[in-house]
């Protein structure tokens, strides 16, 4: 792998060690560090969601388990989620709600091994992989249902913008540009 030091001189990695080191170095490069200034954020919205109404379901679950991809997460840990899903289910419910409940998550499912993943032409440029997080699938599944409810609410209660293209099922971004572009041909 190569990398530019500091010079600008072109250096090649020497170990697998100096790899993960160049990476390192390159992904610290891509992000920003925000200030700790909590006055600059916007007032939060008064928004009434009864968080009652929120349950999850064995059904729920289930179909979460069914639709994993088993073949694109490491490991045989999906594989495992999915192969016992209907012995599982009951035991993931308990663990769901209880962790909605007290509003904490376990330690493990806050950690990520994050890895770097080749995106473009040359293996040997640091600046042609972008890094990812591998995080716990069971937390995913539990994600993936708060999120579904969230979204159903806002949906439900007409709370998105007609200006919402991102997240939302059936507004794509090639929808929105075309949206753009039809108004800007409108002028």
């Amino acid at each position: 792998m190569k990398w530019h030091d500091t010079n600008g001189d072109e250096k090649v990695a020497e170990s697998d060690g100096d790899e993960a080191t160049i990476l390192q170095n390159f992904v610290s490069l891509l992000y920003t560090v925000e200030s700790d200034d909590f006055d600059t954020l916007p007032s939060r919205m008064d928004v009434q969601v009864d968080r009652t109404t929120f349950t999850i379901t064995e059904d729920d679950i289930s179909k979460k388990l069914i639709q994993l991809k088993i073949d694109k997460s490491p490991g045989t840990y999906p594989r495992v989620l999915y192969e016992t899903r209907d012995v599982i289910i009951r035991s993931l419910l308990l663990i769901f709600r209880r962790r909605l409940k007290f509003g904490t998550l376990p330690t493990d499912w806050k950690l990520a091994e994050v890895t770097a993943v080749h995106k473009k032409v040359s293996k040997a440029d640091s600046g042609n992989y972008r890094p990812i997080s591998l995080t716990s699938v069971c937390c995913r599944i539990m994600e993936s249902l708060v999120r579904d409810y969230i979204m159903k609410h806002l949906l439900d209660n007409n709370s998105l913008s007609n200006k919402q293209y991102g997240f939302v099922k059936g507004r794509s971004t090639m929808l929105q540009l075309l949206h753009m572009m039809d108004d800007w041909t409108l002028c």
